[in-house]
């Protein structure tokens, strides 16, 4: 009797592609989708700032910002007619997973190397400008939720679904991911960062292009900000920092 294929795929989403799938949308709404990102934290940032610091601000900057993301998509993808599936929400081989976070321990041991040189050489670093914001805020627990679960959905639906993805096609997949994964490390401001940034979004792209779809990178990212999270977390609240 033969034997019936084992479906890896996860559950309630699109089955993976035969082969990498071109974009509904070009290079060029591509382009127009970053400079629309740039645009809108820059109002975003601007309001922000005429309102003027507060707790009630500062708590309203912490659970919307990571919304800007899905700003440009909506406007590039209402004007061509593109569904949010597209942007790769859809199953993939869990195999590829294991993968995943075997390059991740790879990845994270450069990132710890180069968080011990910017301690060593008394460059602050996002976990002391985390470790500020948390202890300003009375709902940490919200921070840490937008960190946990928001930032990983908005990021990879920009940066690898959206940017990767539509650059993919007309420069290579290469170019495309080292593109993505430099506005990615950009996007998170902190120059102690960057490096270590560029190849966690370096690995998230190329898992993109292992599965064409967003969800390891998501996995993976939640993994990331979930222990960093919880440790930055439980040292605010026992003293530790």
């Amino acid at each position: 009797m033969e034997q019936q294929p084992q479906n890896n795929n996860t559950p309630g989403t699109q089955p993976p592609p035969a082969a990498p799938m071109p974009a509904s949308w070009t290079a060029s709404d591509t382009w127009l989708g970053l400079f629309l990102l740039v645009l809108s934290i820059f109002v975003y940032v601007l309001a922000i700032s005429l309102v003027g610091d507060s707790q009630n601000t500062g708590i309203f900057f912490v659970a919307t910002f990571e919304f800007i993301l899905l700003i440009p998509i909506a406007i590039i993808f209402s004007l061509r007619k593109v569904r949010w599936v597209e942007l790769g929400l859809r199953g993939f081989n869990r195999n590829n997973l294991a993968l995943g976070c075997g390059l991740l321990a790879a990845v994270y041991f450069l990132v710890i190397i180069n968080n011990l040189i910017m301690v060593a050489l008394g460059i602050v670093t996002q976990a002391d400008i985390l470790s500020e914001i948390l202890g300003e805020l009375d709902s940490p627990l919200l921070f840490v939720f937008v960190t946990v679960i928001v930032a990983p959905f908005t990021e990879e639906l920009f940066f690898r679904g959206f940017l990767f993805k539509g650059l993919r096609e007309k420069y290579g997949w290469i170019n495309a991911l080292m593109f993505s994964s430099i506005i990615f490390a950009l996007f998170h401001g902190q120059i102690a960062t960057l490096i270590p940034t560029f190849l966690i979004g370096a690995l998230f792209a190329y898992m993109y292009q292992r599965t064409e779809s967003v969800y390891p990178g998501m996995l993976l990212h939640f993994t990331i900000n979930a222990v960093g999270a919880l440790i930055l977390f439980f040292a605010n609240q026992f003293g530790a920092l």
